[in-house]
């Protein structure tokens, strides 16, 4: 690995996250920006202001290219994989991985002759496995809740059906407030 770059270390940081930005604006030359450097005192060489431009633009092609390569399979996984929690998690880490595997072909050969076709489908098929695992996942929570639902609304239509037995056996005419008030708290728990 290479050197820093002149601009990384000797900027400020408030300096440099204002150049990133400039650059990544993209609407200043690279002899604007180094004028903009001089204006605040930095002495940086236009082929340094160059190198990053570059950097920058590559930066950008690959965050372009994996999110094409992303939406791709995204699209092949169906909406289902893409639903919730999970689904977004599942999408967040495609892209970095899509992203990283990049900028790790960028790195070795420079113009993508370094992409494997294997590499390609084998995060393809890990992909596929964890959206598959993500809908298995969304399916049991989507049970569970059903299920819970099922169970409360059962639980309660059992203890009005017991308090009105009770009721009645009782001999009472309607619902007093302190027979209400009991109710709520067998029920829901409710102390009013």
């Amino acid at each position: 690995m290479g050197r820093k770059s002149r601009i990384d270390t000797e900027l400020s940081p408030e300096d440099l996250s204002e150049f990133r930005r400039l650059l990544v604006a993209g609407r200043l030359t690279i002899d604007e920006l180094t004028d903009w450097l001089e204006a605040r005192g930095y002495e940086i060489s236009r082929s340094a202001v160059g190198r990053a431009a570059k950097r920058q633009a590559l930066m950008a092609a690959r965050l372009r290219e994996s999110r094409a390569i992303t939406e791709g399979l995204v699209q092949e996984l169906g909406d289902a994989a893409t639903q919730g929690q999970q689904g977004r998690l599942l999408v967040e880490v495609s892209r970095s991985l899509v992203f990283d595997f990049l900028t790790q072909v960028q790195d070795a050969g420079g113009d993508g002759a370094a992409l494997d076709p294997k590499d390609v489908m084998m995060l393809g098929k890990g992909l596929a496995e964890l959206a598959k695992a993500a809908r298995l996942d969304q399916d049991f929570e989507e049970k569970v809740e059903v299920r819970a639902r099922t169970l409360a609304a059962e639980m309660a239509a059992k203890a009005i059906d017991n308090a009105a037995a009770e009721a009645q056996a009782a001999g009472e005419q309607g619902l007093s407030a302190d027979r209400l008030a009991a109710l709520r708290r067998g029920i829901l728990g409710v102390s009013r």
